[in-house]
């Protein structure tokens, strides 16, 4: 892997959103008159970049131009002897190495490949080329993004991630700020030195390292509050199992927060309770909505929904925004707790 033209710690893409849990970032892919510049899905929780290319026999419609690695004088296959090419995410087939990855609703189909990428840097008036990323050149698709993003940027901590890849530049550190649709002010994916500690004081909390296959970053987390109620869950409701199951996540790519069905029934319980007896309001039955707890608006509302906190074993606690914590179906005039039953693993979602 080779840098050019500016300091790595100064890479500083910009991001954007484009829906309430979506939110991308601005690169550039390949060489020559082959680079195309694309915004993709960041997600904390893949361990591969890929963005679809052609011939593609199933894919979704982007407003980009696909990328064809024939235009691309530095794109590379990645060989089966290659030390990317490592089950179980990958595989040899015909001499090169390829790759089918599921995701919660969706999987694609494509093949290892090394290209040059280009990051915007912290100026906005130059930009970085680091070549030989390894990446997926996806050609068969059934994801459902429809225009936007062009593919999905990988920053778990599996060692073929973008961020894992740049990790050797950037001492391994990477940050971002998730602004609402509503925002006027420009966010950035930011690495390295070029990372600012918030202002005032504030607390934080470790990232738990196992060696688990996804690379995922899970939290420990303690017990959660529903409305500054201790919900006193046991230890092992949030803990990871020794056979890598269980376990509290954050995800950048997950719409929707999950928890295991054990703790979400306790929590749908005590949000039943504040609504019934401090509001009068009661759950509607409705079947087109994806999520469990729902209720009709009603005026005012918004300032009297109930809290969420987030306890960790260090003693950091982390408030969970009113207006994350629920999702509103204005055409419905409804509003749900945005959470969902997990069989294996708790997730904390994007903008939580």
């Amino acid at each position: 892997m080779m840098i050019f033209r500016a300091n790595p710690t100064a890479i500083r893409p910009p991001l954007r959103a484009i829906a309430p849990a979506i939110f991308m970032v601005a690169i550039g892919i390949g060489s020559g008159h082959g680079l195309r510049n694309y915004y993709l899905h960041i997600d904390t929780g893949s361990s591969l970049t890929w963005t679809q290319c052609l011939p593609c026999s199933t894919c979704f419609p982007q407003s980009a131009p696909m990328f064809d690695p024939q235009l691309s004088p530095t794109y590379r296959v990645v060989g089966c002897d290659d030390p990317s090419c490592k089950p179980p995410h990958y595989k040899c087939v015909n001499n090169r190495c390829e790759y089918h990855i599921e995701y919660y609703d969706a999987s694609i189909d494509g093949v290892l490949s090394r290209e040059t990428f280009t990051f915007q840097d912290a100026h906005s008036s130059h930009s970085v080329d680091v070549q030989s990323l390894v990446f997926g050149c996806t050609h068969s698709s059934r994801m459902n993004y429809h225009g936007n993003p062009a593919g999905i940027f990988g920053m778990s901590q599996n060692p073929t991630s973008t961020v894992k890849q740049l990790a050797a530049l950037t001492h391994g550190l990477f940050s971002y700020c998730l602004f609402p649709l509503s925002a006027t002010r420009a966010s950035f994916l930011r690495f390295g030195h070029d990372i600012k500690p918030p202002r005032g004081g504030f607390r934080s909390t470790k990232i738990l390292e196992y060696n688990d296959r996804e690379g995922f970053y899970y939290l420990d987390v303690e017990d959660l509050s529903v409305n500054g109620r201790r919900m006193h869950f046991a230890r092992r409701t949030f803990a990871r199992r020794s056979d890598g199951t269980g376990g509290f996540i954050v995800d950048s790519g997950t719409a929707v927060t999950q928890l295991t069905a054990h703790a979400l029934d306790r929590v749908e319980h005590v949000m039943k309770d504040y609504f019934r007896l401090r509001l009068n309001l009661l759950p509607v039955n409705d079947s087109s909505l994806r999520l469990r707890l729902c209720y009709k608006m009603v005026q005012g509302i918004q300032h009297q929904l109930p809290t969420m906190t987030l306890h960790f074993r260090n003693g950091a606690n982390y408030d969970l925004r009113r207006s994350a914590l629920f999702m509103n179906y204005a055409e419905k005039r409804t509003f749900c707790l945005a959470m969902m039953p997990s069989e294996r693993i708790s997730i904390l979602r994007a903008k939580q």
